[in-house]
């Protein structure tokens, strides 16, 4: 079966683009030939936009030359879900559509969207074949907007072929996008109260998002065991996960990050919030701990009994690598969607 996949440009950043380049990288099928189409990427305002109008002009073409027998495509919310809406639609006309849905707000998206808004929201949530989420909690919220059957499948990634764990690094971090939904606020909040116990312990926030705003607010309170490194190439991130103690990701709103996934395969031990498909990957005080987003107490006692423990530290490190290995591996989960792509092929 002929598959078009369609998202951003897996050079670009992202969970979404990690996904597609884990695609790209690593499905292999003697039934299925898939061939990708980016609607996004890295670079000027112009850039991003002739990627995106020039995805429109060549989907059908695409499909035709192709032939192709299913479309799957990669949504998040506002602007990513409007583009890919319009795509739906020119797709479904021709083929049987997958539409994989990884956004880490939507349902505030769809909360705040005007009551017509919501309306096409849900038209458009209705016209796929099959809807695909990254957890439980979320398959709940979009059974309640739409008929079509929604699947649960979780993120996954490639496990590294031994641990890379230090249990004696000084290093903390963070990967992803830094600002308010992803916590980094709240670990400036908590920087000072773990570096009264542990002058030598860093904490070292890597990313995009706002980091002018983080970083006055770091010289405001003279962190300095504070330190933004941006957002980093495979190489520089290599390096970093053979050195950190622990990853925080202590969000407000997720899906399933991808960034806890791979620093768990790695063995590096996880501080997260039970929100979105979180839950699935970190069993509290098991493979890693668990937090209410926002409680910032917890969060500073945590981290400092982590790092007093390092019975503890191992414990988690050999548990959240067992956990990667057993349930959230690349090849299972590439095998699980070979079976949707040939079952939604079946259905026609």
């Amino acid at each position: 079966m002929n598959i078009l996949m369609i998202g951003p440009s897996s050079a670009s950043k992202g969970g979404i683009a990690t996904v597609i380049g884990n695609f790209e990288e690593h499905f292999e099928s003697d039934a299925h030939t898939v061939t990708y189409l980016a609607t996004w990427q890295e670079g000027s305002f112009t850039q991003r936009l002739q990627t995106t109008i020039h995805s429109f002009f060549q989907l059908r073409k695409i499909i035709r030359d192709k032939h192709i027998d299913i479309v799957h495509i990669h949504m998040a919310q506002q602007g990513s879900f409007y583009r890919k809406a319009l795509l739906l639609l020119l797709a479904k006309s021709k083929c049987r559509v997958i539409l994989h849905i990884h956004a880490s707000q939507f349902d505030i998206f769809y909360e705040k969207s005007h009551p017509l808004a919501q309306k096409y929201i849900r038209w458009i949530l209705s016209k796929p074949d099959k809807v695909i989420v990254l957890s439980d909690e979320w398959a709940t919220f979009y059974n309640t907007l739409t008929d079509v059957p929604v699947t649960v499948i979780e993120n996954a990634v490639k496990m590294p072929a031994e641990s890379t764990y230090n249990n004696a690094s000084q290093h903390i971090i963070a990967f992803g996008r830094i600002g308010e939904r992803k916590g980094s606020y709240d670990i400036l909040k908590v920087a000072n109260q773990v570096g009264q116990a542990f002058p030598d312990v860093q904490f070292e926030l890597y990313g995009d998002g706002e980091l002018e705003k983080v970083a006055a607010e770091i010289e405001a309170q003279q962190l300095n065991n504070v330190r933004l490194g941006g957002w980093i190439d495979a190489t520089a991130k290599e390096a970093i996960l053979q050195d950190a103690a622990l990853h925080i990701l202590p969000s407000y709103h997720e899906g399933l990050p991808m960034a806890i996934l791979e620093t768990m395969a790695c063995g590096i031990p996880n501080l997260s919030t039970r929100v979105g498909g979180i839950p699935q990957a970190i069993t509290d005080n098991e493979n890693g701990m668990l937090i209410e987003a926002g409680d910032t107490d917890q969060l500073a006692t945590k981290i400092i009994r982590f790092l007093e423990n390092q019975a503890m530290r191992d414990e988690f490190s050999e548990k959240a690598r067992y956990t990667i290995a057993t349930h959230f591996a690349i090849d299972p989960y590439l095998q699980k969607w070979e079976q949707i792509y040939t079952k939604t092929g079946e259905e026609k």
